[in-house]
């Protein structure tokens, strides 16, 4: 019997390797998440640690030029100072500010004197720059403020009665959470990624070609070659995903990631404990894939199917991630506490072995009985043929 299960492991990974989309698929996963996790980190870089100038149309400067000169130190500039290259940039996030011609008469006598920014609040590109603006405009008032009391002989302190000590315990390892929540997404998306275009071809694409009815006519057991199947989907896949585990581990501690504060705990232990628990997760993925590929009528239906089971690893994630408060429960869910014992490796927290053990272990049950359903159900001639 281990004989025929290795001559239909060896016959499915011959024909897979002959799969040009399978093997595309499969690089395209590995590469996917290190190039897009070090574009968003550098972005983030280059957001933090460079102040870029914000360009606005002032109206009644002549009314404060003490007020435009420290807008200026801070890197507000009037819009005839825009760069060439920010043009056309800028050309679609106009601000207006408006000095009152009482300002100066008002400055003098101590009154409020209301200043008016004037700009689309719901563009998304516009919510920094214009943050900013009225923080430095909230900073220039104190300054006056403090300025104008201690005219009076008064200590500004007093308008501050209550001071808060606000002592973080955040570690840099800590602090990376939605970072390395990102990190374990990618490495979930390439399992699944890696291993769709493998399961459709050995399910539907052997269908519509016509060799699956001539295997299963063979005297070998029906378990037998869905479990060959699964072998060869999970391997594609497992190998993938560990692959991008290493490879977005690597690219991560290459980043300066000490300019967001951040930091990822980076050692073979680490790497060693999340690669053994992809495997059971790379067994679910197969068979979740070939189950639905096998329950398709075309190998286009197949592909439908399995393009939406792709927003899985995705959007648990992010589920996990917005929820207010984490159920305990999720700890033992399949992909849910993957994700969640990733998340912690990468913070440098430790591993939680009883979630770590019982994850495994329903992942693999789950696995298990899918594959037990499907090799029952290829035995009707409907399923076989994807007859209605």
């Amino acid at each position: 019997m281990i004989g025929v299960l290795k001559g239909l492991v060896q016959k499915e990974f011959r024909e897979a390797i002959r799969d040009r989309r399978a093997i595309m698929a499969g690089l395209f996963a590995i590469f996917m998440g290190p190039v897009m996790m070090a574009g968003i980190i550098l972005f983030q870089i280059d957001e933090v640690t460079e102040i870029k100038p914000t360009y606005v149309e002032f109206t009644g400067a002549e009314h404060a030029p003490s007020l435009i000169s420290f807008l200026a130190s801070q890197k507000v500039l009037p819009r005839d100072k825009i760069t060439e290259d920010e043009v056309a940039k800028w050309a679609k996030m106009p601000i207006t500010f408006t000095i009152p011609d009482d300002y100066a008469t008002n400055m003098a006598q101590g009154k409020p004197i209301t200043l008016i920014i004037n700009a689309d609040f719901s563009n998304k590109n516009l919510m920094k720059p214009l943050r900013r603006f009225e923080k430095i405009i909230a900073q220039y008032s104190r300054s006056i403020g403090s300025t104008r009391l201690l005219m009076r002989g008064i200590d500004p302190r007093i308008t501050n009665p209550l001071l808060l000590n606000t002592q973080d315990t955040a570690t840099p390892e800590s602090k990376s959470g939605l970072m390395m929540g990102i990190l374990a997404m990618f490495i979930m998306i390439s399992l699944f990624t890696a291993s769709m275009t493998a399961a459709i071809d050995t399910s539907a694409g052997e269908r519509e070609r016509h060799s699956l009815e001539l295997i299963l006519c063979q005297p070998v057991p029906t378990s037998m070659v869905v479990l060959s199947k699964v072998l060869m989907v999970s391997a594609y896949g497992t190998i993938a995903s560990i692959i991008t585990m290493i490879a977005m581990t690597f690219t991560m501690s290459a980043l300066p990631l000490e300019k967001l504060g951040m930091s990822v705990m980076v050692d073979f232990s680490t790497m060693a404990l999340i690669a053994i628990m992809i495997i059971p997760l790379g067994y679910l993925a197969g068979i979740f894939q070939l189950f639905f590929a096998y329950r398709a009528k075309s190998f286009k239906e197949a592909q439908s199917y399995l393009s939406m089971i792709l927003l899985l690893p995705m959007m648990v994630p992010m589920v996990i991630t917005f929820l207010p408060h984490k159920p305990l429960w999720l700890d033992y869910v399949p992909l849910a506490g993957q994700h969640l014992i990733m998340e912690a490796l990468y913070k440098g927290e430790g591993v939680n072995w009883p979630a770590y053990v019982i994850t495994a272990l329903v992942t693999t049950v789950v696995a298990f009985v899918m594959t037990a359903i499907l090799a029952k159900s290829l035995k009707s001639e409907k399923v076989v043929l994807g007859l209605s």
